[in-house]
């Protein structure tokens, strides 16, 4: 990938003054030429975020996941998610409702035999009957999405870290800021509902970030999350977090 990248310019390898003279438009073509191709180039970038960190045996030495051993930790970190991270994806791609038969081949391409199976076995991911008896497959899509890709893995992170001797601050949004692009989404409107990136004013913009020690944050930081995890009770509790997927 990185070959490619660089080959999007006629900069030769190492002319360090051609390189920090191209123009941000170039370097976003560049960027987004790389990010298309990518999954051609090598199968492990996957189609949606092949600009990831990776074990690369040098910058990044030990995994921070589940497929190997945990490095030793001291530092404390704030891990957050939103309800309904998958909403924003699953509506935006099917805006129409979909029958149940649709769930069996949208989990096969994306999970394989094995896992699909696992999935569809699982009492959390049963269909939701409305009162006229119908059922959107979606519903079950987004909270399988939202297990998948963002909650199940900064679960087992937290936990990892945990175990590990650092502090982890687990929470959750159940209320968020539409983000722009989500208002064209009417599922992401609806109240009680907060789809991916309706945290991100909340955390930028949040006026907190320049008053930290104002009564208001002190009292209202607490607050914002459904559930905050100090490291005095984390071990205990994080233990019980359920492995979705």
């Amino acid at each position: 990938m990185q070959n490619f990248f660089n080959s999007q310019f006629s900069c030769a390898t190492g002319d360090t003054a051609c390189l920090n003279g191209l123009d941000l438009s170039s370097i976003i073509t560049a960027q987004m030429a790389t990010y298309t191709t990518a999954v051609t180039l090598d199968p492990a970038a996957g189609r949606n975020e092949p600009f990831r960190p990776v074990l690369d045996g040098t910058f990044i030495t030990t995994p921070l996941d589940l497929s190997g051993p945990f490095p030793a930790q001291n530092k404390r970190l704030l891990i957050t998610t939103v309800a309904q991270e998958s909403g924003l994806a699953i509506y935006g791609a099917f805006p129409q409702p979909l029958p149940e038969s649709a769930l069996q081949p949208i989990l096969l391409a994306t999970f394989g035999t094995s896992r699909t199976d696992e999935v569809l076995a699982n009492p959390l991911y049963t269909p939701v009957i409305a009162p006229d008896g119908s059922s959107d497959v979606r519903t079950q899509l987004q909270l399988i999405g939202t297990d998948y890709l963002w909650r199940c893995s900064s679960w087992s992170f937290a936990r990892n870290w945990v175990q590990k001797g650092g502090t982890a601050f687990v929470g959750e949004y159940v209320v968020g800021s539409t983000y722009p692009g989500n208002e064209v989404i009417p599922y992401c409107t609806q109240p009680g509902i907060t789809c991916h990136q309706d945290d991100i004013e909340i955390v930028v913009c949040f006026p907190c970030s320049f008053h930290p020690t104002s009564p208001f944050c002190l009292s209202f930081i607490p607050h914002i999350l459904t559930f905050l995890l100090s490291h005095s009770s984390a071990q205990s509790q994080i233990q019980q977090l359920p492995n979705l997927l």
